[in-house]
């Protein structure tokens, strides 16, 4: 449109124009103030997609292209947790071919002389198919149920060959890397397994009623280990049998001095060791050939320690690790408290080789 048209057009609309009628002033205010709210949203909007664009760029967040609010991402949970630490001497451990790794956490080829055969890892019930080739064979077993200081207290894990119970092991509350350190008492007795012949394997976390328990984080594993060198504690009936040397931290340990006693009696039983001067140890403790609820205590060590346990039906139920830093030289005895189970009663100390 040109110029001159404009004008025209212009003439032409104020000659429509009644000059008689009055002009609606509170509509035309109204209007302006509504353009003018308008104008002043939009540029607040604008400034705030400027800063938003400009962050981005200093921090590598990317802009939304829509309204909807954003929603942070809740990061999974790790699967392992390190535990407080407990002033025991470390050494590296090295990775090897056959290692058996979920997760972080690992069962070792080789500990301390003995080897593994078969190992699974799982948030869930295990069960496989396992064709030994030696049966004098180590089970280790552990249970993690993170977050839960009273983890022992809440679950176990039970491990059955062939339907039939072997060992039960309490859970922790902190995932250990290193599984296969945690040995377990050997047993004797016919468990029916064959070289060659297949056997099944299934470990199951319970409550206390022995119901299977499910948790978030849960975490469960069980190897079989073949034996390395053990060694009998008396007394010679329904003895207990121990690894002469042990892995703990990827330190190396032996086995220092051992007593085992049967609790049958009027008293509750208790057995007493004399811990090592100023160097660390290991306390291996527990009952054997028990399927009743225990409680136990273990005092020498800094702070003590109480157990109390309610396992499944089986035997070697309760075996326990307790690492030592170094302190003076003392008793370390080991008792029952509170109730009185059959069974065996076991100490043994481990000190490090030089």
């Amino acid at each position: 449109m040109s110029l001159d048209e404009l004008r025209r057009h212009l003439s032409d609309q104020a000659d429509e124009i009644d000059l008689a009628t009055p002009a609606p002033l509170a509509q035309v205010q109204r209007r302006a103030t509504q353009v003018r709210r308008r104008r002043v949203a939009t540029g607040v909007v604008s400034a705030a997609a400027c800063l938003a664009a400009v962050g981005a760029v200093l921090t590598g967040t990317p802009v939304l292209e829509r309204s909807e609010p954003a929603t942070t991402p809740v990061p999974p949970p790790a699967r392992v947790t390190s535990p407080p630490s407990d002033r025991m001497p470390t050494a590296p451990v090295k990775p090897a071919t056959n290692d058996y790794v979920i997760n972080g956490v690992r069962y070792q080829a080789e500990v301390a002389g003995a080897e593994l055969q078969v190992a699974k890892i799982s948030d869930r019930p295990i069960s496989f198919i396992w064709f030994p080739n030696d049966t004098k064979v180590d089970f280790r077993v552990f249970c993690t149920i993170p977050g839960n200081a009273s983890a022992s207290g809440l679950g176990a894990v039970v491990l059955r060959i062939n339907g039939k119970v072997i060992t039960t092991r309490a859970c922790d509350n902190v995932s250990d890397p290193l599984p296969g350190e945690r040995f377990g008492a050997v047993l004797h007795e016919n468990l029916g397994l064959r070289a060659g012949r297949a056997a099944e394997l299934t470990a199951t976390v319970v409550d206390g009623n022995g119901r299977e328990l499910k948790s978030p984080g849960l975490l469960l594993g069980a190897a079989v280990y073949t034996r390395a060198e053990t060694r009998a504690i008396d007394p010679p009936y329904n003895y207990v049998e121990l690894p002469v040397v042990a892995q703990f931290h990827g330190r190396t340990y032996r086995l220092h001095d051992a007593i085992a006693s049967p609790t049958s009696g009027p008293r509750y039983a208790s057995i007493e060791i004399q811990g090592p001067e100023f160097e660390p140890y290991l306390a291996v403790f527990g009952v054997n050939g028990s399927s009743q609820a225990h409680s136990l205590e273990l005092a020498g060590t800094p702070g003590g320690r109480s157990y109390d346990f309610t396992p499944a039906d089986g035997p070697a139920s309760g075996l326990y690790l307790a690492p030592v830093p170094a302190q003076a030289a003392g008793p370390v005895i080991f008792r029952q408290t509170q109730r009185q189970v059959s069974g065996e009663l076991f100490l043994a100390l481990y000190i490090p080789m030089e």
